[in-house]
């Protein structure tokens, strides 16, 4: 979801995705929040579409997706994550959304904030620990809530969408200032929460690790999605980690089931892919922003991990 065209792909989403009836919440290009867990649900959400939206789509608003019931399975950064009930996942911008599976009975409450007015608004203990989380986090979070906290969490959302239909527009920035400053504070309690695991892929979570392999997987495919513009050389993210390309290679491989290059390349057809559909940039314009030398190499690259041309997919 990106800003500009968010509204648009929020009606996408909605249409192609959630089971009504549906409510909906849009604050300037500032917030958004969509649920579809009660009777009053808003139908006026825009004319129903055809297509689903179309992936890949790079996310440049910081997203909390939360699961009442149902499930919901998602693709994002390379890595697979499926919410049940009482899941909770943080997805932040820049990162790439792949692909949606949503079930047919699954009630979801959506909150989008645009990254930045977080960070110039916020202000205290809170506000800078999510600041940080949001600007330092590579990886989308995925946590799981007791019943309490579910609760509460929802009565909140379900209590800030009556309060802003009642108040309108005018107030839109101070509203989202206290949704997110009441957010922090959900947020830094979950993760300080004794019984709580902050949960990854792959069979690793944040406290664990998942063992050594796990670890230097986690790393690599953070360096990956920092640094694919400019570094494609297995041998680069091996020194990044003081290991050697083999060893380093083997524990990729033990950890995905996947070779390090190929999962370079996938990431850099992704961020391809996604600069590509905005429409807004040529072939030559993206070759350049992911670092390739000439628009051949490029077209090369591309049409041997997606099977056509960076031309034929725009």
């Amino acid at each position: 979801m990106t800003r500009g065209d968010y509204k648009g792909t929020v009606t996408q989403f909605i249409s192609s995705y959630l089971s009504p009836p549906v409510s909906r919440i849009i604050l300037d290009e500032k917030f958004c929040m969509i649920d579809n867990l009660g009777p009053a649900g808003d139908a006026s959400f825009g004319t129903p579409v055809e297509s689903p939206v179309r992936f890949p789509v790079r996310i440049t608003m910081s997203c909390c997706l939360f699961c009442k019931s149902g499930s919901i399975s998602l693709r994002v950064q390379q890595r697979e994550y499926t919410l049940y009930t009482n899941d909770v996942l943080l997805v932040f911008a820049g990162q790439i959304l792949e692909r949606v599976a949503v079930n047919p009975d699954c009630r979801v409450i959506f909150v989008a904030v645009d990254s930045e007015f977080v960070l110039t608004q916020l202000r205290g203990k809170y506000g800078y620990a999510l600041r940080d989380w949001v600007l330092r986090s590579k990886t989308p979070t995925l946590l799981h809530l007791d019943e309490k906290n579910a609760c509460d969490y929802e009565r909140f959302c379900t209590s800030f969408k009556y309060i802003i239909q009642d108040a309108g527009g005018d107030y839109a920035d101070g509203m989202i200032y206290g949704f997110t400053t009441i957010f922090g504070n959900l947020l830094t309690f979950w993760r300080q929460s004794q019984d709580m695991r902050i949960i990854l892929t792959d069979g690793a979570s944040e406290d664990e690790g998942g063992g050594n392999a796990q670890k230097v997987l986690l790393r690599f495919r953070n360096d990956v999605h920092n640094f694919s513009d400019k570094y494609r050389d297995v041998g680069y993210y091996a020194r990044r980690q003081g290991l050697s390309a083999r060893h380093f290679s083997r524990l990729v491989k033990q950890a995905s089931g996947r070779k390090c290059s190929d999962i370079i390349a996938e990431y850099v057809v992704l961020e391809a892919k996604s600069l590509l559909q905005t429409g807004v940039y040529s072939v030559h314009e993206v070759a350049r922003k992911l670092g390739f030398e000439s628009d051949s190499f490029f077209n090369r690259f591309f049409k041997s991990v997606a099977g056509v041309t960076p031309g034929k997919y725009k």
